[in-house]
This record gives structure tokens, sequence and C-alpha cells, in this order.
């Protein structure tokens, strides 16, 4: 892992309510765990976009990077901006059940399943096809999005335990 942080001169990490879209190459790193991040790159003209969206649907506030529905929209806004978007590639990552809440009412979803849930709905509204995925689960993960080339190479957490790493085609 750490060969490839060190083989990229532009090095960003993204914060939680955040997004890039470029067409430089960079390495964008970012943390999830109930969040979801998905990215879009375009192979002919380089855009490439991710986001870190924290919660499910926007409530109609200003802050529309935080919400997966606003998140996407706007990335993928973005991205026909400057691509042609015939080929556009689109991974999804996070929605992890990261805290432990005792009494748990497992008929309500959590909202790292809201989130996938709402992203998953909207991708397909939009008529883009997840060509892969690393959604659900317990645990958080650690990813670092190459826009050169669209790879996603992802590092799966658990505290105080070892991690998995594996490049997500």
């Amino acid at each position: 892992m750490k060969n490839i942080i060190a083989a990229h001169k532009n090095n960003i990490f993204l914060k939680p309510g955040e997004a890039v879209v470029t067409c430089q190459p960079a390495l964008v790193s970012t943390v999830l765990g109930s969040c979801v991040a998905v990215t879009m790159f375009e192979p002919v003209s380089r855009v490439s976009a991710i986001c870190h969206a924290m919660l499910p649907r926007n409530p109609g506030r200003d802050d529309i990077l935080r919400y997966v529905d606003t998140a996407l929209y706007v990335m993928h806004n973005k991205v026909m901006k400057y691509s042609l978007g015939k080929n556009l590639v689109v991974k999804m990552f996070g929605g992890a059940k990261v805290l432990n809440l005792g009494r748990f009412d497992s008929t309500k979803l959590t909202v790292g399943e809201q989130n996938i849930l709402c992203a998953e709905q909207l991708l397909e509204s939009m008529r883009l096809k997840v060509v892969s995925k690393d959604v659900g689960g317990d645990r958080g993960r650690r990813l670092f999005f190459c826009t050169k080339s669209g790879d996603v190479y992802l590092k799966r957490m658990r505290a105080c335990e070892h991690t998995d790493n594996e490049v997500v085609p």
C-alpha cells in the first residue's frame, strides 16, 4: 500500500460530506463506516469522481454532499459536463454496520443499509450500472481511488485486528 501512495504526487484525503471531480491524476483516500462512497471513471476523457456521503436522503439542507441522493446527482452532473459519459465505470463501497447499539431492531434498516439502498436505487434510476461493489457487513473500509486509471484499492478494517487488502477490479 505504501508503494501506491508513494507513486502518486497528488494525494487527497476525502472527508465525509465531500466529493472530488477531476481529470488530473491523483490518489484520493477516504475512510468509510456506515457512509457510502461512489466512484465514477470515464476512460476516454479520464474524468474521475468520488463522493463520501453520510446519510441517505437530503431533507432540504444546503450541505448537499453529505447526502447520498444529492451528492450522486451533483457528482454525475459534473462528470457529464466534462466527459462523454458513454463508458462510465461506477463502483460503490461502504454502508457497514459499525456501531454496536446493543438491542437492535432487526426490522429497521441501519444507516449503512439505508445509504446502500438509496445509492443503488438512484444509480439504477440514472441508468448507471455498478460494475463492482463492496458494501455492508460490520467492517469499516479504507479506500484509495486512483483517478488516472479508475482503480480502487480497498483495505477492510477491524479494531485492533489485522486487515485484508485487495484490488477491486
